[in-house]
């Protein structure tokens, strides 16, 4: 199994692996380009963090980059060049110009997740498990990430 991914072997197999220290983000990008994917835009590198609600790095520079595209082009390819070259001291005073917006992107997603994560847990109930097996590995898999992205919505509120 993928140890970041708990999704997949869910998805694929119908296994549910608990052990997985961290998830997928879910922020979905219809064919990401290529500058996203060298920022990291990757389904095993855009993580959340099950104990610690920690977000990965490719997370916050993924979210800066699409914020960047309609504000400031210029700082987004200075970012992204900043990103190629390892200059992590210009990456970092971009990462804290733009903190207040990328963290409310964030936030935006994780509250949103949460909210459709909560309609599709009221969805299932009263459902007929002879019609749906796999509701309850489902449900478990749903509270497996909804527990993750409560750490992570907890920690963006102390940041």
């Amino acid at each position: 199994g993928d140890p970041t991914n708990p999704s997949y072997l869910f998805a694929r197999y119908g296994f549910l692996d608990e052990s997985s220290p961290a998830t997928f983000c879910k922020i979905m990008i219809d064919n990401p380009s290529q500058e996203l994917q060298n920022l990291g835009y990757d389904h095993s590198r855009m993580l959340f963090y099950k104990e610690t609600g920690a977000v990965s790095e490719e997370v916050w520079d993924v979210l800066l980059y699409q914020e960047l595209e309609s504000i400031d082009p210029g700082t987004q390819q200075a970012f992204y060049n900043a990103h190629m070259n390892g200059d992590a001291a210009t990456k970092q005073a971009i990462h804290e110009q733009y903190f207040p917006k990328t963290l409310a992107a964030l936030n935006e997603h994780v509250d949103s997740f949460l909210r459709q994560l909560d309609e599709l847990s009221k969805r299932a109930h009263g459902r007929d498990l002879k019609v749906h097996p796999r509701l309850p590995i489902i449900l478990q898999h749903n509270e497996f990430v909804k527990e993750t992205f409560l750490k992570v919505k907890a920690n963006l509120q102390q940041l």
